[in-house]
């Protein structure tokens, strides 16, 4: 038996890549592990089962670094944009700078609505945040804040 942690990585490309029992076997032997048929099966098996937690990780680590370079691709682009129009002399090629500064308004908006709902979602699913800002709005209501 393999170390799981060693071995799950390439049976997720085996799914991924959708190969027959023949291909998958000969993929892994190709890359260090010589399993039976019959492991192959209870692994594919496992990494499916698993599906849901992976989403889960992806969601919570990887979801938020990917979104927030996204944002900073965008303003960045947005920048550069800018200083080409800034040393554009022609009107027709400053337009059509302006043109591609409002269609990138739209991808702009859209991450931030989404990053408003992804940080809402965030605190709903985290009960220690929930609870932290109930007690927070206790804090103010009794000192006469709200």
């Amino acid at each position: 038996m393999y170390r799981m942690h060693k071995i799950v990585p390439f049976i997720i490309q085996v799914l991924a890549m959708d190969l027959s029992e023949k291909d998958s076997i000969q993929y892994l032997s190709d890359n260090g592990f010589k399993i039976s048929t019959r492991y192959l099966y209870i692994l594919k098996n496992k990494v499916k089962r698993e599906r849901n937690n992976r989403l889960t990780l992806i969601a919570k680590s990887e979801f938020r670094d990917q979104h927030i370079q996204r944002i900073e691709q965008l303003e960045t682009i947005q920048k550069e944009y800018w200083k080409l129009y800034r040393q554009e002399s022609k009107p027709i090629n400053k337009a059509q700078i302006l043109s591609k500064l409002v269609e990138l308004q739209t991808y702009v908006s859209t991450y931030y609505d989404s990053s408003r709902y992804v940080m809402e979602q965030s605190i709903i699913q985290d009960p220690r945040k929930k609870r932290k800002k109930i007690v927070e709005s206790e804090q103010q209501e009794e000192i006469g804040v709200l």
